[in-house]
């Protein structure tokens, strides 16, 4: 049983599955087909990769970024699922939970490659993450954070039933991102059971694959 403050999950899923695609914890082999994610979507990604003199991303970092997304997944802080699609393996994107939003409370964030936009692929992952939130680890909010300028992530969390809260100033979340206005939604756990994510088919597996209930 979890202590007050606390999120509720102690044995978190390392593989989903919905009706299109797998989610599932990164491996080493992974950063090949990340890089090919990243590589191909151009300036589409610009507003979660931040350009450096390096871009493209070589496969070292790719590799060294997945180390260390593993690590913390597995000591139960963030989780970040890749997203592929189950007959090809093919890297659609990247989708997880981020503990930064505060107690009882998990923040939610996706990318999706250029190639796959307009096919509800981007609803479907964070759909999977929402409904994970709120059944398995059972957070009493969720946020979604974008930038101004990042039009599709914002129509996503308004798809999802999120709430625009309002534009947070100045702001900077992550040693990599720049520093910004961002925009604010969330959704309460009492609204989840009116949202499209609670209706998803979703199965979710263990570290030994083992079916969560």
């Amino acid at each position: 049983m979890s202590t007050p403050g606390e999120l509720a999950t102690t044995n978190p899923p390392y593989l989903l599955k919905t009706p299109r695609l797998l989610l599932r914890c990164l491996e080493p082999d992974d950063a090949a087909r990340r890089r090919e994610a990243v590589d191909s979507s151009g300036a589409h990604l610009e507003h979660f990769f931040l350009h450096t003199p390096e871009w493209p991303i070589p496969l070292s970092t790719h590799a060294a970024l997945i180390r260390k997304s593993r690590g913390r997944f597995d000591l139960d802080q963030d989780r970040c699922y890749g997203v592929f699609e189950p007959d090809t393996g093919r890297m659609m994107g990247e989708t997880g939970l981020l503990k930064r939003a505060g107690i009882e409370a998990l923040e939610l964030f996706y990318w999706l490659r250029r190639d796959a936009l307009g096919q509800g692929i981007a609803t479907e992952m964070a759909s999977a993450m929402v409904k994970t939130a709120f059944e398995s680890d059972q957070v009493k909010r969720m946020d979604v954070m974008c930038s101004p300028e990042n039009e599709r992530s914002a129509a996503v969390a308004r798809r999802l039933g999120f709430t625009f809260e309002g534009r947070l100033r100045d702001r900077q979340l992550a040693p990599h991102h720049p520093r910004s206005d961002l925009l604010c939604f969330t959704l309460l756990a009492s609204e989840y059971p009116q949202t499209s994510a609670c209706q998803l088919p979703l199965q979710r597996f263990d570290f030994l694959g083992k079916s969560l209930v």
